[in-house]
């Protein structure tokens, strides 16, 4: 038998389980409508501080007047349940369509983004944040989206460090432990957009402190496929001053105006590769020498004129047969070494490995050789993608490891069961993750 609460709304099936409440897809009565409904857990029906900020979410829905964000409809509150009545958002989230269909198109990321660029900076206009920010929580209807999940939001002037989110989606300054700003909803779009761009989340790997120590000292790799300018709305969206992150209605513009010049193709599935954030570009490594036969055929198609980057030595080699050129090549290169400018978030790049202490040097080989670029084998995201790191999850009350449970989504630690994980995709969050 069907439950029906007020004598007017009939919960037919869960959609959604959080740490705190249960989202059930219900038929109102009155209206005929389809609705959302929001349950508080029956066992946190006495914890105070968890029911007021249960229904500090409804009124926070109530107070923003965009149709970028889910509407309040009704409230339930009886001595055998409490509830809020929302407007159901037909269709699927970003990050079960990423999950299934990978990476959007260049020109639909932008434009859903510009979306929630609008929706996010008129939530700021009513005076609050939204504070989890993910694909969990952007619903893909129709050409644009909505914003789900208020549990976490909070009043744009509060001064008080927050404790909630999701770990991949956290701005440095909260992983630094200072108060929200507005900045705060700008860092997770940006990481949003990336993600969307990409199929892959940018942080996701290792434990919460290793998660929140990457947003402080690293930032994604442009990939190759995308497009120059998007990037670079992308990396405004990732500053580590929150200042330095835009205006969200600018934003929403420049994406619209980008929109028609890029691709309507999605790309494969690209692996995050992150840099330093104090670094000016991508960290490349040398590439391997090649075999002798691939020098000897580059120096025929380059006529047998000797590179910039060789010896001075080898400048009169070009009248020199093509195999005393070759000789004087392999001698010269164990010394000589560069970077190729490849992309280093191109899937189909190769990092050759560094030089080793026990390499053997040239004794006789021509002065002065340039210098040869080296790698820090410790960088993180050079070797492998984060997803893989195996380092232990801290166990905490109010922490969650961003890739606890082999069953979630390899690129995200949303949208986990709560029996499994309570609250698992939450730092510390009073609310359900639906």
């Amino acid at each position: 038998m069907a439950t029906v609460l007020a004598d007017r709304f009939v919960l037919q099936t869960e959609i959604a389980r959080g740490a705190v409440g249960v989202v059930w897809r219900g038929h109102d009565q009155a209206s005929g409508e389809p609705v959302a409904v929001k349950v508080l857990r029956d066992e946190l029906r006495g914890e105070v501080d968890i029911v007021e900020g249960f229904f500090s979410e409804a009124e926070i829905l109530a107070a923003v007047d965009h149709p970028g964000v889910i509407g309040v409809r009704d409230f339930v509150v009886t001595d055998a349940v409490l509830a809020i009545v929302l407007e159901l958002a037909e269709g699927t989230d970003l990050r079960e369509h990423l999950s299934l269909h990978g990476p959007l198109p260049a020109a639909e990321a932008a434009l859903r983004c510009a979306d929630a660029a609008e929706t996010l900076a008129a939530v700021q206009r009513a005076g609050f944040l939204h504070g989890d920010v993910k694909p969990g929580n952007l619903m893909l209807v129709g050409d644009g989206v909505k914003l789900v999940d208020f549990g976490v939001a909070r009043a744009a002037g509060s001064t008080s460090t927050p404790s909630h989110g999701t770990p991949e989606y956290t701005a440095p300054e909260i992983a630094a432990g200072e108060s929200a700003c507005p900045g705060i909803d700008n860092y997770a779009l940006g990481l949003v957009l990336y993600e969307a761009l990409t199929g892959h989340s940018a942080y996701r790997g290792g434990s919460i402190t290793d998660v929140l120590e990457r947003h402080l000292a690293q930032i994604p790799v442009k990939p190759a496929a995308v497009d120059a300018d998007l990037w670079t709305v992308v990396e405004t969206l990732l500053a580590l001053d929150p200042r330095g992150r835009g205006d969200l209605d600018a934003v929403a513009v420049e994406l619209r105006r980008l929109a028609p010049g890029l691709s309507r193709q999605a790309t494969a599935p690209i692996e995050p590769e992150l840099r330093d954030r104090g670094a000016t570009a991508p960290i490349t490594s040398a590439p391997a020498t090649p075999p002798l036969p691939q020098i000897a055929a580059a120096a025929v198609r380059e006529g047998a004129r000797p590179s910039k980057r060789w010896p001075r030595a080898l400048v009169g080699a070009g009248a020199v047969g093509l195999a005393a050129v070759a000789a004087c090549v392999l001698f010269a290169l164990p010394g000589i070494g560069g970077g190729d400018g490849t992309d280093v978030a191109d899937p189909s790049s190769t990092t050759a490995p560094a030089k080793t202490s026990d390499s053997p040097e040239p004794t006789d080989g021509p002065a002065d050789p340039p210098e040869e670029p080296t790698v820090d084998p410790t960088t993180p995201g050079l070797d492998e993608p984060e997803a893989d790191s195996d380092t232990p999850a801290i166990e905490t009350d109010d922490l969650s490891d961003s890739d606890e449970n082999d069953s979630a989504p390899e690129d995200s630690n949303e949208g986990e069961h709560v029996d499994q994980m309570p609250g698992s995709d939450l730092i510390g969050s009073r609310m359900p993750g639906n």
